[in-house]
């Protein structure tokens, strides 16, 4: 365990050193409440939990993105994310959702707001089926700016439902991001995701 700390700091460390993030549509588990733009196709691969999902969302309108999510070696699910009220420097923004496949429907309602300072923001989320527990994280970006060729880089502590998982994400350009944490209790999880516009 003290190994496997050790090496979690010093990611967090070095990624620290060349360090912010853009607002993303989801941290690892969970959704926020942004929308992908409009005229973009997201791409996700995520390793989380022991579990590898892909993912493909379009970005219809500004308030509004539709795709599909797969758990290799599980279920296919059709998604889709309306953004109800953008967030502002009053109030936070307000977001439904759903996953929807042959057997199960996971459906939620998320709220995100900047928390005082401009590099801190947080995230609720309440639902049923995978998010009737609840969820809720916090991102911490560290350097809002990116300056030559180190990436905008964030920490990010989330709870999915089923417990913790904390880690950095970097976006290297605004069409590749990269996330590396550890699910508490579950080991290493890592994402990639890739934007393209059209």
């Amino acid at each position: 365990m003290k190994n496997v700390r050790s090496i979690v700091w010093s990611i967090v460390v070095v990624c620290a050193v060349w360090a912010g993030s853009a607002q993303a549509a989801q941290l690892v588990a969970m959704p926020t409440a942004d929308a992908a733009a409009p005229g973009t196709l997201e791409l996700d691969y995520l390793f989380h939990r022991g579990l590898h999902t892909a993912r493909l969302e379009l970005g219809l309108h500004p308030n509004f993105s539709a795709g599909l999510k797969q758990e290799v070696g599980g279920r296919l699910y059709a998604t889709v994310k309306a953004v109800l009220a953008p967030e502002t420097e009053q109030w936070p923004g307000l977001a439904i959702g759903g996953e929807f496949s042959s057997s199960r429907q996971n459906l939620y309602a998320v709220i995100s707001k900047q928390l005082g300072a401009p590099h801190l923001r947080g995230h609720l989320a309440w639902g049923l089926g995978r998010y009737s527990r609840g969820m809720a994280g916090v991102t911490m970006m560290l350097n809002p700016v990116k300056v030559n060729n180190a990436p905008t880089t964030s920490l990010f502590l989330e709870y999915d439902g089923q417990g913790l998982a904390g880690g950095v994400q970097a976006q290297f350009s605004p069409e590749l991001g990269v996330n590396l944490g550890l699910a508490f209790g579950h080991g290493l999880n890592m994402g990639v995701r890739y934007r393209l516009a059209f």
